[in-house]
């Protein structure tokens, strides 16, 4: 698990190595321009929370206080990839990526995903969950290359306020770990 002034290298299958860090109230903007650049494509893959100064406070804040475990990849000043355990201090935290499209089958996904559950697995965590949209088909693929095991379709809310359908999964990193309990939303 990486601490605040940790950064880890991410190499893609491009030969681009992206440095990985924690993210702190000082990354708002680049966060609020990685959810602005993200293409249609993109949002045809990923919910994305609202990015609304409010709710970058409240996250940047949790990312901070150990609340969330938060981080992002960044190609110079550009934030290429933003994944999360939300809820990290609960048993079962949620897990979150989102990818810009540019930096998108170069092999960061996996590993971004491996480093979410290592740090699950190494602070104890009963298990992950997560989401992903009905017709991700490359995402639920490497969910479960992943360990994660389907069990339901649940409601979420997008960052505008839409509703939609996305399929819930779950990996258990202990015995008799169950799924959380509860709507798959940002903390609030």
């Amino acid at each position: 698990m990486l601490t605040f002034n940790e950064t880890r290298p991410l190499p893609l299958k491009n030969g681009l190595v992206l440095p990985a860090r924690r993210l702190t109230r000082a990354d708002a903007a680049a966060l609020k321009v990685f959810h602005a650049a993200l293409g249609d494509e993109s949002r045809r893959k990923f919910t994305p929370h609202a990015y609304d100064e409010a709710t970058l406070e409240r996250m940047m804040r949790r990312s901070e206080t150990g609340e969330d475990y938060t981080l992002a990849a960044f190609d110079g000043p550009i934030l290429a990839a933003y994944f999360f355990l939300w809820n990290f201090l609960k048993p079962v935290p949620l897990l979150g990526i989102g990818m810009r499209e540019e930096y998108q089958h170069q092999g960061l996904g996996k590993q971004l995903m491996n480093h979410l559950i290592d740090a699950a697995r190494e602070t104890g965590r009963d298990g992950v969950e997560l989401t992903t949209l009905m017709d991700n088909h490359a995402a639920f693929a490497l969910y479960q290359k992943c360990g994660f095991q389907y069990y339901k379709n649940v409601e979420n809310v997008s960052g505008d306020g839409t509703v939609v359908v996305e399929r819930a999964m779950f990996l258990a990193l202990k015995p008799g770990a169950e799924p959380m309990k509860g709507p798959h939303q940002p903390p609030e």
